[in-house]
C-alpha cells in the first residue's frame, strides 16, 4: 500500500526579540519530527509560508538549514525502513511560499509553493489518491492553489493548526468557498494542538527534560531538537519547552490505529466532530477539554505512547542506549519509587494498576495545584505490588485535599481487557490517612482529606521579615509586595489575574508596623494589552480597638520589573482591591506565535 503524500507548510523565521536559534523554534522541533517519520508518508513537498505575526519574515533558508542536519543522519534513519528521502531530494521539493499576507480577498500572488501544491495534487489524483497538505503558519499558499485550480479540491486532505489566527483573510477564502460543501477534505484544527504540549492547568508549562533525556547527543537531529527547546522565546531562558503543537498534523498520519480516513475515531492527532461534509472541527464536549483547550485531551491521552515511540527513533541515530525509558527509580517488590515536588512535609501514595494496552497515566494535585507532570503508574494490582510516591511540600497548619486523577481509562470487553488505577494507602509526614483507598475504573478524580497539625510545615524562606515566594508559572513577572497588621491569627487573601486565581490561599507573615514586605511573584504568560490583578483579602477581625484588629495591605507592585501607576491599598475589611497593569507585548506575544 502507498504511503499517504504529505506537503507541508512551514512559517518557520527568525522571531525578532522572541526567537534567537534556528527560527520559529517549535517548528524546528515538528520538522524534525516531520523527517524521522519519512518511512510513515511521502513527503511531497515542504514550503516556507507566511503568518500575520511578521510578514516577510519568513524563508525557505530555515527549512534548508533543518534539512542540512538531516544530512548527518540520513543513512541511520534509512537502516531502519524505506522511504527516508536524501537531503539532496528534500532541498529539491522545498519550495519559497508567500511573503505577504493576504489582503481582503484572501488571494495572495501565485508562487512556487503554490504551483506546487497544484502540480502534486494532480498528480495524486492521476494515481487514484490523495494530498495531504499540513499547514503549521498561514494557509495562503493553499487558498492561492484552490483559487487557481478549484478542481483539486476533491483531492486535498487538508490538516491546518490555528489557520484562522495565523493567517484570517485566506483563512476565511477557503472557509467560505470550500467549508462542509463536501470537495475539500478538512480538519479544520484551532485547540486540539494544545494536547501535544500543556498540562491539565497550564496550556503553556515549561521544562525540556524530555529532549534532555531523548534528543540530546542523539545525533545532529537530536541535538538540533533539543537546542530548539532551550529558551523557545529567545528572551535569556524564561522558557524551556519541548512544545511542536504543529506535530499534531503528523501524529495523525502516524498514529498506530490507521484511522486516517475518520477523524471522529481515536488517533494520537485528535478526535474530531463532524461540522459539514467533508469537515471536520475540534471536540468541544466538557470530556476532552484540556488545559481549557477544546479537544486537546484526545491528543494529551495518547502522549505516553506517541513520545515514547519518537524517542525510540532518536535512539536510532546514537549507537549508545537512550534515556528514552529511565526507571523511576529503584524497584522493590515490582513498584517505581518517585518523588514529586519540594519541602519539608511527605505525603507519600501508594498506586497500583489493571495495565492493559498499555500502562495507567494519572496526576496529582494538592488542594487544586498539580505537583509534577502527568505520572505512569508501573506496579501492578494483580500481583501484590505498589509504586510508592513520595509528593513534598510545606503545606500550612489546616485541612487539605490530595486528589489523584486517572487520565486513560480503556475497557477491551472483559475483565482482563481493562485498564484501571489503584490508590492503595496514603501517609502524611509518616500517618496514614483515615480514607486513603480507592479504584478508579473510569476516567476522573479521587479526593483523600488530610490534616497539617503546623508541628512540620514551613511557609518558605523569609527574607527581613517577609515572605519570599512564587506561584504561577510563566515568562511575565508580577511581584506584589504585602504586610499585614495581625491579630488572632494572620490575614488570609488570594490573588487573581483578569479573574482567574493563582495560587492557593496564601496567608500573610510580615508586619506593616515593623516595615517588612512578604515579596510574592506571580508568574504567567499574559497577551498584549491591559490587565488587572486582584488582591482579596478573605479574613477580617476586629476586637474593638486599633490595636486589636486584623488588616491586609499590599505595599507596592511591580509588572516586569515596572512599577504601577496606583499599586498599594489598605483593606481593612474583607473584600478586594484591583490594580491595572499593561503587558506591551514584548515577550507575551510568544502565546500566539508559537501554535
Amino acid at each position: 500500500m502507498a504511503l499517504p503524500r504529505l506537503f507541508i507548510s512551514t512559517d518557520m523565521q527568525m522571531i525578532t526579540g522572541i526567537n534567537n536559534i534556528d527560527g520559529d523554534k517549535d517548528d524546528v522541533q515538528s520538522m524534525v519530527h516531520a523527517l524521522m517519520y519519512q518511512d510513515k508518508f511521502d513527503i511531497v513537498g515542504i514550503a516556507s509560508t507566511v503568518s500575520r505575526w511578521q510578514p516577510g519574515k519568513n524563508d525557505a533558508s530555515f527549512i534548508h538549514h533543518v534539512i542540512d542536519k538531516y544530512a548527518a543522519n540520513q543513512d541511520e534513519l534509512a537502516r531502519h525502513g524505506s522511504g527516508f528521502k536524501t537531503a539532496a531530494e528534500l532541498h529539491g521539493i522545498t519550495y519559497q511560499g508567500t511573503k505577504t499576507v493576504a489582503g481582503a480577498s484572501g488571494i495572495v500572488a501565485q508562487t512556487d509553493a503554490s504551483r506546487a501544491i497544484v502540480r502534486e495534487a494532480r498528480e495524486a489524483a492521476a494515481d487514484g489518491t490523495d494530498l495531504y497538505v499540513a499547514t503549521w503558519g498561514g494557509v495562503g499558499d493553499v487558498a492561492r492553489a484552490l483559487y487557481d485550480a478549484p478542481d483539486i479540491a476533491d483531492n486535498i486532505r487538508l490538516l491546518s493548526v490555528a489557520g484562522q489566527l495565523q493567517e484570517p483573510n485566506a483563512y476565511k477564502y477557503i472557509h467560505t468557498n470550500f467549508a462542509g460543501k463536501g470537495d475539500l477534505w478538512w480538519i479544520n484544527e484551532a485547540s486540539t494542538h494544545f494536547g501535544v504540549y500543556a498540562l491539565p492547568d497550564n496550556r503553556y508549562p515549561t521544562g525540556n527534560s524530555w529532549a534532555a533525556n531523548n534528543a540530546k547527543g542523539h545525533g545532529a537531529l537530536g541535538d538540533l531538537f533539543y537546542q530548539n527547546t532551550i529558551d523557545i522565546r529567545g528572551t535569556s531562558g524564561d522558557l524551556n519547552l519541548t512544545k511542536m503543537g504543529d506535530s499534531a498534523t503528523i501524529l495523525y498520519l502516524i498514529d498506530t490505529a490507521s484511522n486516517n480516513d475518520d477523524p471522529t475515531a481515536e488517533s494520537w492527532g485528535g478526535e474530531y466532530r463532524k461540522a459539514g461534509d467533508q469537515y471536520w472541527v475540534d471536540r468541544t464536549d466538557q470530556g476532552f477539554n484540556f488545559a481549557e483547550s477544546g479537544g486537546a485531551r484526545t491528543v494529551y491521552e495518547d502522549r505516553a505512547a506517541w513520545q515514547g515511540d519518537f524517542a525510540k527513533r532518536f535512539d536510532w541515530l546514537t549507537s549508545s542506549p537512550s534515556a528514552s525509558t529511565p526507571t523511576p527509580g529503584p524497584v522493590p517488590g515490582g513498584g517505581a519509587v518517585k518523588a514529586v515536588g519540594s519541602g519539608s512535609d511527605a505525603l507519600v501514595l501508594k498506586i497500583s494498576q489493571d495495565a492493559w494496552n498499555g500502562s495507567a497515566l494519572y496526576t496529582i494535585k494538592i488542594d487544586g495545584k498539580q505537583i509534577g507532570g502527568v505520572l505512569t503508574a508501573s506496579a501492578s494490582h494483580a500481583a501484590d505490588q505498589d509504586d510508592a510516591i513520595t509528593v513534598r511540600g510545606d503545606w500550612a497548619a489546616g485541612n487539605h485535599k490530595v486528589t489523584v486523577t486517572f487520565l486513560n481509562d480503556a475497557w477491551g470487553g472483559s475483565a482482563g481487557a481493562d485498564r484501571n488505577l489503584h490508590v492503595d494507602g496514603i501517609t502524611y509526614n509518616g500517618k496514614a490517612l483515615a480514607q486513603g483507598t480507592a479504584l478508579l475504573n473510569k476516567n476522573g478524580a479521587a479526593d483523600f482529606a488530610f490534616t497539617d497539625t503546623g508541628s512540620a510545615a514551613s511557609s518558605g524562606p523569609v527574607q527581613a521579615g517577609g515572605l519570599v515566594k512564587t506561584i504561577g508559572t510563566g515568562s511575565d513577572n508580577l511581584v506584589v509586595k504585602i504586610s499585614q497588621d495581625a491579630w488572632n491569627g494572620s490575614a488570609q487573601y488570594t490573588i487573581k489575574v483578569d479573574g482567574k486565581q493563582v495560587g492557593t490561599t496564601l496567608t500573610a507573615s510580615a508586619s506593616h508596623a515593623a516595615g517588612q514586605d512578604d515579596v510574592i511573584t506571580i508568574k504567567g504568560d499574559w497577551g498584549v494589552g491591559s490587565h488587572k490583578v486582584t488582591v482579596t483579602f478573605l479574613n477580617d477581625a476586629y476586637g474593638g480597638s486599633a490595636g486589636a484588629d486584623r488588616n491586609l495591605h499590599v505595599d507596592g507592585i511591580t509588572y516586569n520589573g515596572v512599577d504601577l501607576a496606583r499599586d498599594t491599598a489598605l483593606l481593612n475589611r474583607n473584600g478586594a482591591a484591583d490594580f491595572a497593569f499593561t503587558d506591551t507585548g514584548s515577550a507575551a506575544m510568544a502565546d500566539q506565535l508559537f501554535v
